[in-house]
């Protein structure tokens, strides 16, 4: 069944107390909803500019439910919000908004609105957020200037809308279709189990190297590197997503994938990088990140201490971590990249193995997929696989030949699906629309 606006306002009613925001950058009360037949306005005047195009771009913008005295005159980015006020506050529709959206960088930039007596919703100004609430999303070790505690609407593509209360997300639409961040793939514990002989590997590198120094370094625990190894993905999958070309990551979860051999049979990889130490720096970057957070946190007084994500996030003073941060930035950028020659990147946990690659083979197989509504994959609906569009039947028959490939499908138009072999099916997980901002 497909939701629209109407529809979507009754969703966001009952979710908005249950989903409280992150703590806010005001101490101003917690932001109360308009009445229904309000909201319903505010929603439909959104998809309305979603549909829209502005000299041939599609229409995306954030727009935040606020007064503007949330917004301190004397600050801006990168930790406060630079607000600008209309002289004379603007009329709230969704040829207004067609107008500004080309003035509305998304990721720097918010409409900030507000209900009038009179005349309904007005648009008061402009709000410059800086990039650090993507963080995220795509990954930093930056102190997030978080929104105030509001209503706030992602337009981000045709019939494409986020309902957040600050950054912390209430509902996605997409298509007509409810999308649950119930169904994060990120916070499963089946991918974190996938991944976790990699990251025992570098647990015992790491105990090593503390065991070879004289000088006192910290422990390192799975959090911090479960952290660090989806940080880089998400990196990966937004800056693919940002480019609108699309393309497909064949991610193979250990350091030397044995089903992909030279000789693969439903792989024809047209690019292949040689074996050699290069191949290995996306993972050499996580082993130094591990050693600068352990040793500049490491304490003589405390041998066993354990340093966590959240301790080498708050290293925001040393000049090597931007160095590095910056260094695993340029990764994603670089394998992201590959992505824009037809065919599918090849990766590993040590860094991309080739791109171009061709996947070959019969699709008579594999006739349906299971789409996941839980992040388990318990909860799953059967879906033909003759709806779909080449690049994801290519991935599902992969993921039904090879059962530990994990195949991430990004299109043109933003959307991005996971699929996975996972209790006896090819299973899909939709990762559209700004799925990792709400992630803590």
């Amino acid at each position: 069944m497909h939701v629209y606006p109407a529809d979507l306002v009754t969703l966001i009613n009952q979710r908005w107390e249950s989903a409280p925001a992150a703590a806010a950058t005001t101490e101003a009360p917690a932001t109360t909803l308009p009445g229904k037949a309000a909201l319903e306005r505010l929603i439909s005047t959104c998809y309305q500019v979603s549909m829209m195009r502005e000299e041939d771009r599609p229409v995306t913008l954030r727009l935040i439910l606020a007064p503007p005295t949330l917004f301190p005159a004397d600050q801006g980015p990168p930790k406060g919000f630079h607000r600008l006020l209309f002289s004379t506050p603007r009329a709230f529709n969704e040829y207004e908004l067609r107008r500004l959206s080309p003035a509305i960088d998304f990721e720097r930039s918010l409409v900030g609105i507000e209900p009038h007596p009179e005349k309904g919703f007005q648009t008061w100004g402009l709000i410059n957020s800086g990039i650090r609430w993507l963080q995220q999303e795509r990954g930093g070790n930056k102190k997030t200037n978080l929104l105030p505690d509001a209503f706030v609407v992602h337009v981000t593509g045709p019939g494409m809308l986020t309902i957040c209360r600050g950054l912390k997300i209430i509902a996605t639409l997409n298509g007509g279709k409810l999308l649950d961040s119930s169904a994060n793939v990120f916070q499963s514990k089946w991918l974190t189990k996938l991944f976790a002989p990699v990251r025992q590997g570098l647990l015992d590198t790491h105990e090593l190297f503390r065991a070879s120094v004289l000088y006192p370094v910290a422990k390192i625990g799975d959090e911090f590197i479960e952290n660090l190894q989806f940080q880089l993905l998400k990196r990966i999958i937004s800056v693919t997503r940002m480019s609108r070309h699309g393309g497909t990551f064949l991610v193979f979860p250990t350091d030397n994938p044995a089903d992909f051999v030279k000789d693969n049979p439903h792989i024809l990889l047209k690019y292949r990088f040689q074996n050699d130490e290069a191949i290995r720096r996306q993972q050499q970057l996580m082993i130094r990140t591990i050693r600068l957070a352990t040793t500049v946190l490491g304490d003589i007084n405390d041998p066993d201490k354990v340093v966590t994500w959240q301790d080498y996030v708050g290293l925001r003073h040393e000049s090597a971590v931007y160095d590095l941060e910056e260094a695993l930035y340029e990764q994603a950028q670089f394998v992201a990249a590959l992505s824009s020659v037809d065919g599918a990147v090849v990766t590993c946990s040590r860094g991309p193995l080739g791109f171009g690659g061709m996947i070959v083979g019969s699709l008579d197989k594999l006739t349906e997929v299971a789409k996941a509504s839980d992040s388990e994959g318990k909860i799953v609906t059967l879906a033909k696989i003759e709806g779909y569009g080449s690049r994801h039947r290519s991935a599902y028959h992969l993921c039904n030949a090879l059962h530990d490939v994990i195949a991430i499908v990004v299109s043109q138009d933003g959307n991005v699906q996971l699929a996975k072999w996972r209790n006896g099916i090819v299973t899909c997980w939709d990762l559209t629309t700004q799925m990792f901002i709400g992630d803590t």
